[in-house]
């Protein structure tokens, strides 16, 4: 069965089938009379499924007196900009994001632009659940205008945040693979901004997911087989909805989306020291980089609303995750690919440095991820099991901060139930690459005597 899920940041699940139009208006209602009927931008990606879950979130909002600010088809960190620039009371962004076809969901977004942090963001579930909702009379209801004026200030700050002079000096030629998404509308722009010569991939609006969402080194192949028949500088991957990121090399090599953040990192602390906030299972790359750089390492639970929270409170130079994303405060409170692909240029431009060598200069890891088919009601008690086995050895150093995490010498493993998907997610990663997958494997063996 198809389930509906609900979370601090959104509610999301399969259009049509467990996300329907009334859950749908129930949601946006809710959002509503958490900010009281004040003005909201709303954007979406071009998904099959956008138009219905947009008229149904829109006569929500509507209904309890909420003017809307309609940017059209727009990427999630382009949204979250917006909602400064108009001074709105929230942000609604309707994506499926990296999952695929037939997902979708409503992100919401606060006053500040970024992610409802995890107790206003509850506030709106329980608001949702109690289904007691600020309703407007036929005098008082919203009104729908489009705009698109926040999009030469965003690109403004863009550039404001890195060396666009050395960006344009260097003439890169650059392949983006927008997935057909909210972002795809946006790439000339940004390309004239930078100087870049642009090789569209999945360049056309259209909704239609030609690879797999995710981007990840197996959907990458058809860009890197594209790559040096174009004499490509660099390769970027994206979500639907613009906030993941992986790379791909001008050797034609797909890298894992752990690098994206790595990259960024040793790039930024070269330059300015200070806090890096990441969640508890993001590659030890980041660990070493913070260390060489003499910059302290905050980690979070898993998710964008528990980085960006502590990324403020710490006063944090860097965030991100390794699912492909980071962010950069002085940007703004988002994971933003256009920021993300900016950021690696000028680390290409100002070291002269090909991105094949700047991927070689990290530290070196070896990273396997693994999804294990669990039904949410047996996912703890699976969790349980996998505790009791690894508490047998007395020198295992194990971090329950968000699922769990067992730290050694030779490297780490992580096991945790997904939030958003029937499954538990396992994590592996070390220096010898048969040793990751042995432990990987050993945890999957662990997993399947109780499931």
């Amino acid at each position: 069965m198809k389930m509906l899920r609900l979370s601090s940041s959104g509610l999301q699940g399969f259009a049509g089938t467990s996300l329907t139009p009334r859950d749908i208006i129930d949601y946006a209602s809710a959002l509503a009379t958490h900010i009281q009927g004040g003005p909201v931008v709303v954007g979406r990606d071009t998904r099959y499924s956008s138009s219905m879950v947009y008229s149904a979130a829109t006569s929500g909002l509507l209904n309890a007196g909420c003017d809307i600010i309609d940017l059209g088809i727009c990427p999630t960190p382009m949204i979250q900009f917006a909602v400064r620039h108009y001074g709105a009371a929230a942000g609604l962004s309707i994506t499926g994001g990296h999952k695929k076809a037939g997902w979708n969901s409503l992100n919401i977004i606060n006053s500040e632009g970024s992610i409802f942090d995890p107790l206003s963001g509850q506030t709106v579930l329980d608001i949702f659940h109690s289904k007691d909702f600020l309703k407007a009379d036929w005098k008082g209801m919203g009104k729908i205008t489009q705009s698109d004026s926040f999009l030469l200030p965003y690109l403004d700050n863009l550039e404001s945040c890195v060396n666009t002079e050395a960006i344009r000096a260097a003439n890169f030629t650059v392949l983006m693979d927008p997935l057909g998404g909210a972002g795809a509308p946006y790439l000339t722009v940004f390309a004239e901004r930078l100087g870049l010569k642009l090789v569209p991939i999945n360049g056309d609006a259209n909704g239609y997911l030609a690879r797999e969402a995710e981007p990840r080194p197996r959907s990458a192949k058809q860009m890197a087989s594209i790559i040096p028949y174009v004499k490509g500088d660099a390769g970027f991957l994206f979500s639907s909805d613009m906030v993941n990121m992986s790379l791909v090399t001008e050797k034609t090599e797909p890298k894992s989306e752990e690098y994206t953040f790595a990259v960024i990192a040793n790039h930024i602390l070269s330059k300015k020291q200070g806090t890096v906030v990441t969640n508890c299972c993001t590659s030890r790359m980041i660990d070493d980089i913070s260390a060489q750089n003499k910059s302290p390492l905050v980690k979070t639970k898993v998710g964008q609303p528990y980085v960006l929270t502590t990324l403020a409170d710490e006063q944090g130079v860097l965030g991100g995750e390794g699912n492909g994303v980071a962010v950069l405060p002085q940007a703004g409170p988002s994971f933003d690919g256009f920021i993300m692909t900016a950021l690696v240029l000028e680390a290409m431009a100002e070291n002269k440095a090909t991105l094949s060598e700047l991927v070689d200069a990290l530290p070196s890891y070896y990273i396997v991820k693994k999804n294990v088919p669990c039904k949410s009601s047996k996912a703890y008690r699976a969790l349980e099991h996998v505790e009791k086995i690894w508490r047998l050895d007395e020198s295992a150093d194990i971090n329950i901060q968000d699922g769990l995490r067992i730290d050694s010498e030779h490297g780490w493993k992580y096991v945790r139930a997904s939030r958003t998907e029937p499954m538990i997610r396992i994590i592996s990663e070390s220096k010898d690459q048969r040793l990751a997958e042995k432990e990987a494997e050993k945890i999957i063996r662990i997993l399947e005597e109780v499931l």
